[in-house]
């Protein structure tokens, strides 16, 4: 299996928070609010592993999925260290090769949708969807989509620094940012809470609710 973040997964969890003064570790975690004890979750994308962590001290049933074996092995490494109360489910594949449709009460793919191309991540997307039970949620943490004047200048901004990073430095697609409320409307749910990270108030980064038709 390819590893596209060999070289720069180490610094992954760092560079993210430094990166956004905190805000992005905030974002991962904000919709795990939703969660009930007991609740099946799937964290795509895993890297570090921010979110899966704290949904296991929620109570929930964790599968955490990555390609990059340099991310798991930084996220095992936090598992040993931070005891999560439940184990979680660790699969080192592609997330097509994750076939469990309608298992899931909560899929969260954070930081993960943005590095494909249009084509892919609208496929990536529906397949994410739909391995969410009727009723369960879809949840989205990204870079926020640019608005107008200066605000949405500096959101460009923000979003183009990081990618041109990631870009240069794994196999992400360099690309605007895509229409991600729009992307979980296509996975087959509908838009039920979105919360804001802004820095000098100026929104940054979006977590994105979607709750699957029942």
């Amino acid at each position: 299996m390819k590893d596209g973040y060999w070289l720069v997964g180490f610094q992954y969890e760092l560079s993210g928070y430094v990166y956004s003064l905190g805000r992005i570790p905030r974002c991962k975690s904000a919709m795990l609010k939703h969660l009930k004890e007991g609740d099946k979750v799937m964290v795509a994308g895993v890297g570090h592993g921010t979110e899966a962590i704290e949904a296991s001290r929620l109570g929930a049933d964790v599968t955490a999925v990555d390609l990059s074996e340099t991310m798991l092995r930084h996220f095992r490494r936090r598992i040993e260290k931070e005891n999560p109360p439940k184990e979680i489910r660790v699969i080192h594949d592609d997330i097509f090769n994750v076939n469990e449709p309608g298992q899931y009460d909560m899929v969260i793919a954070n930081f993960f949708l943005n590095v494909f191309s249009e084509t892919r991540v609208r496929e990536v997307a529906n397949h994410l969807g739909s391995l969410v039970r009727p009723g369960g949620y879809f949840v989205v943490g990204e870079f926020v989509l640019p608005g107008r004047g200066l605000k949405g200048l500096i959101q460009k901004i923000n979003w183009y620094i990081a990618i041109s990073f990631y870009s240069a430095t794994t196999e992400a697609v360099f690309h605007p940012v895509w229409d991600y409320p729009g992307l979980v409307e296509g996975a087959g749910c509908t838009i039920e809470d979105i919360e804001y990270f802004p820095i000098l108030g100026v929104d940054l980064y979006w977590s994105i609710l979607g709750r699957k038709k029942a």
